[in-house]
């Protein structure tokens, strides 16, 4: 089955631009079958969050299609291939599919982030990038319920990977370890970097919001500050979102930042929404693509 438009045409303009911003808009990228078949399986597959930080969403999933063969066909098609290959100059590896659903009126997502679940395995300086494909119309005028998004020329997420995430997890593990701490506080502390009212206005002017018909996808790589935007008053009950996590092929193993993410889960007792950070590697520095938790390993390569 086709999964991306044939038509689709990828210019030095967009090109340019992703490289200035981290992120971009390709318009009618994947093909209508594509979009129904993700659609298909996110709601088959997606759950009420167990991780109490995500319970943002109605619904939500990871690790979805897992040895699915409509994913693989994109992975090894040849215009797929270029496209993320003149996009990013990295070769790629596909690590994770995440679902997302948000409900009407209800569902508030997730504040202004970096992705420490999806790409918290990995070293600050590794490579990494998200394709995400609203699997309903977007429409920023109407009903909303898509993302923004702040160019990353202009404020880069590279320090929440170097420094505030490590900086966040020591203190969390520090008041653990002396008199504990609240859920409340913890929110507070993990949010309050990027979501402090001078922050939040920064982000907010700066911030791209765009309307997405289906088959549209968004590039963004992982220095990208974003945050979701709620499903307001309409015809749709809710809105279900595809994402598709990709490394570069030189990502090393951080096994300090894996384990961080489990530090607020031991203590407050919740499952975390997936182990991918935890099963991937056993040793720091190990070359990522090279675990034997790929089996299906030469299938997850975008080959150049």
């Amino acid at each position: 089955m086709e999964t991306i438009s044939a038509t689709f045409t990828l210019t030095d303009q967009l090109i340019e631009s992703y490289r200035q911003t981290g992120f971009i808009l390709l318009k009618r990228f994947f093909s209508e079958e594509m979009v129904l078949h993700l659609r298909d399986k996110v709601r088959a597959e997606l759950s009420t969050p167990t991780d109490s930080y995500q319970k943002g969403f109605s619904r939500l999933g990871y690790d979805l299609c897992s040895g699915d063969e409509m994913i693989y066909d994109l992975l090894r098609n040849w215009h797929f291939r270029e496209v993320m290959w003149s996009l990013t100059g990295h070769r790629l590896f596909f690590t994770q599919g995440v679902g997302f659903e948000l409900k009407k009126n209800v569902s508030r997502g997730f504040d202004w982030h970096i992705e420490s679940q999806s790409f918290g395995f990995h070293r600050t300086e590794d490579y990494a990038c998200t394709l995400w494909a609203p699997l309903h119309p977007i429409v920023t005028k109407g009903q909303r319920g898509g993302m923004r998004y702040v160019p990353k020329n202009i404020i880069s997420g590279e320090y929440m990977y170097s420094h505030v995430d490590p900086a966040v997890f020591r203190c969390l593990q520090e008041r653990i370890d002396s008199t504990g701490i609240a859920f409340e506080d913890y929110v507070a502390l993990r949010d309050g970097p990027l979501n402090s009212s001078g922050m939040n206005t920064l982000l907010e002017h700066f911030a791209v919001e765009d309307d997405y018909e289906l088959g549209d996808v968004l590039l963004m790589d992982k220095y990208v500050i974003h945050r979701s935007v709620m499903l307001d008053e309409g015809p749709l009950e809710s809105r279900d979102a595809f994402s598709l996590r990709f490394i570069s092929e030189t990502s090393r193993y951080d096994h300090a930042r894996a384990h961080m993410i489990e530090i607020p889960r031991n203590y407050y007792g919740y499952p975390g929404p997936t182990r991918f950070h935890l099963d991937v590697c056993q040793n720091d520095g190990d070359l990522i693509v090279d675990s034997p938790f790929f089996a299906d390993r030469e299938q997850r390569r975008i080959a150049v």
